[in-house]
């Protein structure tokens, strides 16, 4: 099935045996010399498109929190909408429905305050005297959106439960007997 070629030398060996000259291996390291420059070159370049980059990125958000808080120091600045002179005592006025709850005129707005507020309308806007927010769940939506840390046994932050706890409306804590 298979010849032998013992008796017959190896065309492979004949052809490798020649051997590339000095100046052949001479060229190639030139030639990947210039390689190396050039790709040496074109990451420099790219290096300094990236650090221009990462500055103008850095300048816009500087200058997003710049108008940021601009556009908040006008707002704080302009007067807070008039009551309806319509609305008579004992009369509701349209849309006064929707429009229910306290305002309140703060020197400034934290970003935790920010949170509460909106944990508030979120799970105390509608409740039922039937079906009261659990203090657990408005804990856990406080760590959440403030990125707080809930304790090891699983329950939420005491942090956040304080907030839950002054969160929770007066006539709710007298109902159920809860204390300050």
């Amino acid at each position: 099935m298979f010849e032998s070629t013992g008796d017959r030398p190896d065309q492979t060996l004949q052809e490798g045996a020649v051997q590339p000259s000095l100046e052949y291996w001479r060229q190639q390291a030139e030639v990947s010399q210039a390689a190396i420059k050039r790709l040496t070159s074109r990451l420099r370049g790219r290096d300094r498109r990236i650090a221009l980059l990462e500055l103008a990125i850095s300048r816009t958000v500087v200058m997003h929190h710049v108008w940021a808080s601009h556009i908040e120091r006008k707002l704080e600045r302009l007067p807070a909408p008039a009551a309806t002179p319509t609305a008579q005592p004992g009369q509701s006025s349209p849309g006064s429905e929707q429009e229910s709850g306290v305002i309140v005129r703060l020197p400034h707005l934290t970003r935790t305050l920010e949170v509460l507020f909106d944990v508030m309308c979120e799970h105390w806007s509608e409740w039922e005297p039937e079906r009261l927010p659990k203090s657990s769940t408005v804990a856990r939506a406080i760590d959440e959106k403030l990125g707080l840390k809930g304790q090891a046994n699983g329950e939420a932050s005491r942090s956040a439960q304080t907030f839950a706890a002054a969160l929770r409306p007066d006539l709710v804590n007298e109902t159920d007997g809860r204390h300050r």
